[in-house]
């Protein structure tokens, strides 16, 4: 993509909004000599911007690209509102793409949201990890990362689930409750949500003093089928188990309909917890207990953050941490405590 605003910042030794603002003419608070670096940088190497989807030309298209994974993942509607409101509310329309989890086909739409002069991403990438380390996606927009972490795009913020700790308190709560043949079924093992889960899954039974058994720690791919299929594979082997940590929701609801087929009662055999709290959560029986993610107060976050980036502000933390909160329901029993708590 030639030579980037990012490229410019580190050759000049400044943050990218250092730049913006001297290629955009806002040069308060920019000493005289670096702006005189930043431009003796820009002409040595050509750098031309391209002026409408960075915000600096007199019309903005007044459109952010949203790209997501998979949109048959019940998480991703509600998130997707999340965002469109409050962008709708600073007068952008939302450019809506799904790279169906390619890896190669989000390349071609970031392409294609930067040919069409959008003026911010919002990516919820499938490129966790380069499989060189030079291999890295520059953009010539803004870029806010969303839910998934990075070592390949070149965002400028990321925000996400502060999903270990999240995981640690799912983990507890069970724990708390005398269970100590725990199931965990995790998510994708190429995807930062994974690992992180899991690491509060382990930090919390480490805690507990609970050993770990290897075979109760199930793959899982986020969909139902694979959270069915988890628990039936316990039953088929006699593995026994007493509850179920799920990486997400739809995966702790395939495990209730698999408990349910087996005729094992939740919570009162088995407790399952999962995370995201989608709408179908508190709709079947059991209602599910589950982690809720803060998704309207996620979705101000980055439309605020990314209406600063298009204007060149300075942004003090490239990573934010959300804190998800624990909302207790019938798939997992409650103590007397827990009880005058609701």
């Amino acid at each position: 993509m030639g030579v980037t605003m990012e490229y410019i910042a580190r050759m000049a030794n400044v943050s990218k909004a250092t730049v913006s603002r001297v290629v955009n003419g806002k040069t308060e608070g920019v000493g005289k000599e670096t702006r005189e670096r930043i431009q003796r940088i820009i002409e040595e190497y050509g750098y031309t911007p391209n002026l409408v989807a960075r915000g600096m030309a007199t019309s903005h298209s007044k459109t952010i690209g949203l790209v997501i994974p998979n949109i048959t993942n019940p998480f991703f509607p509600d998130l997707i509102w999340s965002l469109q409101i409050p962008l709708q509310a600073y007068g952008y329309t939302v450019m809506l793409c799904d790279t169906d989890s390619s890896r190669q086909t989000e390349e071609n739409i970031l392409k294609t949201l930067q040919a069409k002069r959008v003026d911010g991403i919002i990516l919820a990438t499938v490129q966790e990890e380069g499989r060189h380390s030079q291999e890295t996606v520059r953009l010539d927009v803004p870029c806010v990362l969303i839910d998934r972490k990075s070592n390949v795009i070149d965002y400028d913020v990321g925000i996400f689930m502060d999903n270990e700790f999240a995981f640690w308190s799912a983990t507890n709560l069970i724990l708390r409750h005398g269970n100590r043949r725990i199931a965990f079924i995790k998510g994708p093992d190429d995807l930062s949500t994974t690992k992180e889960r899991l690491l509060g899954f382990q930090s919390a039974m480490k805690q507990y003093g609970v050993p770990i058994d290897p075979d109760l720690i199930l793959n899982g791919d986020f969909g139902f089928r694979s959270g069915y299929t988890a628990v039936m594979m316990l039953h088929r082997r006699r593995i026994p188990f007493t509850a179920i940590v799920a990486s997400n929701d739809m995966m702790a609801l395939g495990a209730i309909q698999a408990l349910r087929e087996l005729n094992i009662s939740v919570p009162e055999e088995v407790e399952v917890i999962g995370c995201d709290d989608i709408p179908f959560s508190s709709l079947i029986q059991p209602t599910l207990t589950t982690m809720r993610i803060p998704l309207e107060k996620f979705g101000r976050r980055v439309a605020s953050i990314m209406m600063d980036l298009i204007a060149g502000n300075p942004v003090s933390d490239k990573n934010i941490r959300l804190e998800a909160e624990l909302i207790l329901r019938g798939s997992t029993r409650k103590t007397k405590q827990e009880t005058k708590g609701t």
